[in-house]
């Protein structure tokens, strides 16, 4: 572990000599291994506290000095942190070149045009961040590019502003018709990537900071499937088509367990014990232990030869097109509005409720029919992963009819 501490050494001079004073030095110790940095300042010991790691108040012009070595600190301090986030080693000799060469490195920043950074930031984030979160990331940046073509105009970090706000959001939604919620996830990735390059000193324009330059994100009201309906899917007889068999108990099993699409591949026998499957997810990288309901066990059961006992997976897109059939072929016909904003453009499509199944429709379902079975919230968030009841509310897509009844529910039981 790097430590930092500053140390009093007499030079060879000071020795001579007899001196009082000897020179500040700041020591770093990282792996056993040891360099120093010079403050360049000399002090008598006896106005030096060690504790306390600053000159005492007896001393003429302390407050001054404290800053001084203080700002001293903490430069080194970035570097190895800076060095630590990305991944990298923070080894003696790399951490006195970095700091060595620091003018230099902080003209090289302010070379960095907008797009070149967010290159530099995506490749170090490949580290941390998931193959998905790197998609995301790279889907927005096209969008800037785009608008960027369209408004004839180089974005840099001196344009990042409200103008560029509101005409960004003009052609997202009023050129490309595309809806709100996804102009305010590119923003919101903007904003991430501002941030970072404002902390690191490569961007000066704080035009994002204002209370305007928002996040829009509206509530969409998304279907999740009634353990009615999902219990018509599974008694569906889909021997005559292997794919949407395999697709369909996929589907029930992401139903009964509330993880991602994405985790579901991962799934292998030594994550199962003592009748919970405990995995780390992929999006979140944390654990979750999931219950295995008997809808779950049924399944791994009826796979029980395949290297994870369940079936196997197909992409993303190939499984929604399939799962829509499997709706219409049980009838879920219920007619579902669907209401967004393209702007201040407000758009209402009806759909059949089959229309509107996707894998991430497991996921709601699992966390809406856990809650309706009186399932408490946080034994539920818990199991999905969710940080926040914000986020996770938005996941219980229940009536206001199914609401009135859980109420009713609840007060019988406690009559």
């Amino acid at each position: 572990m790097a430590t930092l501490k500053f140390v009093l050494n007499k030079s060879q001079h000071q020795r001579k000599i007899k001196s009082k004073e000897s020179m500040l030095m700041l020591r770093y110790t990282h792996k056993k291994e040891v360099t120093y940095f010079t403050a360049h300042k000399n002090i008598d010991e006896k106005y030096w506290d060690d504790k306390a790691q600053q000159v005492k108040r007896s001393y003429s012009g302390s407050d001054r000095f404290n800053i001084y070595i203080k700002t001293i600190k903490q430069k080194v301090e970035d570097i190895v942190n800076g060095l630590l986030i990305s991944g990298e080693d923070p080894t003696k000799d790399y951490v006195k070149r970095l700091y060595s060469n620091g003018k230099e490195l902080q003209e090289k920043k302010n070379q960095y045009s907008f797009f070149e950074y967010t290159e530099v930031y995506l490749e170090i984030s490949k580290k941390h961040k998931s193959l998905g979160t790197i998609k995301a990331y790279k889907t927005s940046l096209n969008q800037l590019k785009k608008y960027e073509k369209y408004a004839k105009v180089k974005l840099d970090w001196h344009n990042i502003d409200m103008n560029f706000y509101y005409d960004f959001l003009d052609f997202y939604t009023g050129v490309q018709g595309l809806t709100n919620n996804g102009f305010g996830k590119v923003i919101k990735i903007i904003k991430v990537i501002l941030n970072d390059a404002t902390e690191k000193g490569f961007n000066s324009n704080n035009a994002f900071h204002h209370k305007n330059f928002k996040t829009i994100k509206e509530e969409v009201n998304n279907i999740y499937l009634s353990e009615e309906e999902l219990e018509a899917i599974i008694n569906l007889d889909l021997k005559k088509s292997a794919v949407l068999e395999r697709v369909r108990d996929l589907f029930v099993f992401g139903c009964y367990t509330g993880l991602r699409f994405s985790d579901f591949s991962q799934v292998k026998p030594e994550h199962i014990a003592d009748n919970k499957l405990r995995i780390k997810t992929i999006k979140t990288d944390e654990w979750v232990t999931i219950p295995l309901l008997d809808q779950v066990k049924v399944i791994m059961e009826k796979y029980k030869d395949q290297p994870n006992s369940l079936p196997k997976s197909c992409v993303n897109q190939t499984m929604n097109r399939h799962l829509k059939e499997i709706g219409s072929l049980v009838g879920i016909d219920e007619k579902v509005l669907k209401i967004r904003n393209k702007g201040k453009e407000r758009i209402e499509e009806s759909y059949s409720k089959w229309e509107l199944i996707c894998t991430h429709t497991a996921r709601r379902s699992f966390a809406t029919n856990m809650f309706k079975r009186g399932v408490p919230t946080r034994v539920i968030m818990q199991i999905t992963g969710h940080r926040t009841e914000k986020a996770f509310s938005s996941y219980i897509k229940i009536s206001q009819e199914e609401n009135a009844d859980l109420m009713l529910k609840y007060l019988d039981k406690s009559a």
